[in-house]
């Protein structure tokens, strides 16, 4: 998202709402992936010096668990902050940081839950559902 400066009015909040394609800002990984668009919703206030924009990204996602393979759907809320310094600066240009946030929200490896059994090496049989005949 692009914020131009000169449009705010200094001390003054301004409400500000985006949508974007998850796949278009390469945010989907092998494990996962965005089910509906991601939506902004935040304000953008203006200081002396700095621009403050707080707000929260929501989207529906579905992890893919490392161990077991499960496709787990879930509703996602990311909060933000963040302040930029806008000294000779006519616009700010968010996406980078915005996108940064979601990245590094990202797990290592997504787990169904801690104690996730995982597969049969031999067999592939979901060992959450009990013990695989082909271990005895």
């Amino acid at each position: 998202m692009k914020i131009a400066v000169r449009t705010l009015g200094e001390g003054a909040s301004k409400n500000v709402r985006a949508e974007y394609n998850a796949k278009e800002l390469d945010l989907e990984f092998v494990d996962l992936t965005y089910l509906t668009q991601l939506k902004l919703d935040g304000t953008v206030e203006k200081a002396v010096d700095t621009l403050t924009f707080r707000g929260h990204m929501t989207s529906q996602v579905q992890h893919t668990c490392a161990r077991c393979l499960k496709g787990i759907t879930e509703d996602v809320d990311y909060p933000f902050e963040l302040v930029y310094d806008i000294r000779g600066k006519e616009e700010v240009d968010t996406l980078d940081d915005l996108r940064e946030i979601l990245i590094l929200d990202h797990p290592i490896r997504y787990l169904c839950r801690e104690n996730c059994q995982g597969l049969c090496p031999r067999c592939g049989a979901d060992l959450n559902q009990g013990p695989c005949p082909c271990l005895s």
